[in-house]
């Protein structure tokens, strides 16, 4: 049987329904109350991976861990420290209890020991806990992932058609390699495989690699709607960015986002070609779900 963790999340219900399509036993264990998004027919336990309340019970009869919990905006007590670090240290100290024979983690590219970006440290630190758990494990760090329901996407495709200049933040310069969540799911499940790349870190992207400036010509032609480009030093958004955390539970920006644009978020061009053997879907012509939603919402 194959644990999720985070199952209900975006990445975690394409899973879900490619595992079950792939006749595996899964189990999904979140923290709050059974998910609708999921099938009623897969098996959802209750289990909080900061407290480690529910986690051993939640791994009995189970040999395998897909660890997706993760937060990409703090929130009151949902800090990146207690959730990402904190609560995968949980996971590996809960599947080491119970005998799992393989965790797989999904980090992030930019993940490194580094201060000034909590959201990396934190998902570094969570890498060191199975490197040093002495679990087989493996951990994979995709760039951007897009797909229906995902965030980044979703939220420039609403700046666009909702306002009349686009603003980017800063140069617009940083580079992203965004890639399908299928081909996400795709990666997870071939290291879920047994004596799939064991103890590997693995970087994932897709094909094309694309500043900011780009992301956004992308989402406006997928969209139809071409709007002018207004460009603001970051400098002059932090404190914009401050005040909205302080307000907002769902602020368009934070001061981590912000700070992260500092650095490219790429890896080789061919990762998932030259370590899965398959080649990932484009971003562009890839985006057909935005004009989707906005139909739908018209």
């Amino acid at each position: 049987m194959i644990l999720v963790t985070g199952g209900s999340g975006f990445i975690g219900r394409h899973l879900v329904a490619r595992l079950i399509a792939e006749g595996e036993s899964v189990r999904v264990a979140a923290r709050g109350e059974r998910s609708s998004a999921l099938p009623d027919s897969i098996e959802q336990v209750q289990a909080d991976v900061v407290t480690g309340d529910g986690l051993r019970e939640a791994m009995e009869g189970v040999d395998r861990i897909a660890h997706l919990v993760a937060i990409i905006v703090e929130r009151g007590a949902q800090r990146f420290d207690a959730v990402i670090r904190g609560g995968t240290q949980n996971v590996v100290a809960a599947a080491k209890e119970t005998g799992v024979r393989k965790l797989l983690y999904v980090s992030a590219i930019g993940a490194a020991p580094d201060p000034k970006f909590p959201y990396w440290q934190a998902k570094w630190q969570a890498e060191q806990s199975l490197i040093e758990s002495e679990l087989n494990y493996t951990i994979l760090r995709p760039s951007l992932v897009f797909g229906p329901e995902d965030d980044f996407f979703n939220r420039l495709a609403h700046l666009v058609r909702q306002m009349p200049v686009t603003p980017i933040a800063g140069n617009g310069k940083t580079k992203f390699q965004p890639i399908w969540v299928e081909d996400v799911a795709t990666c997870i499940i071939a290291c879920l495989r047994e004596g799939s790349h064991d103890g590997e870190i693995l970087e994932i992207g897709g094909p094309d690699q694309m500043t900011y400036n780009e992301l956004i010509d992308v989402v406006g032609n997928e969209l139809g709607i071409k709007r002018p480009k207004v460009h603001v030093p970051l400098a002059l958004m932090r404190p914009g960015a401050r005040l909205l955390q302080s307000l907002l539970a769902n602020p368009p920006v934070t001061t981590d986002q912000l700070a992260m644009l500092a650095k490219d978020n790429t890896t080789e061009v061919d990762a998932v070609q030259r370590q899965f053997g398959f080649t990932p879907k484009s971003l562009r012509g890839g985006l057909s779900y935005l004009s989707v939603g906005a139909k739908a919402a018209s």
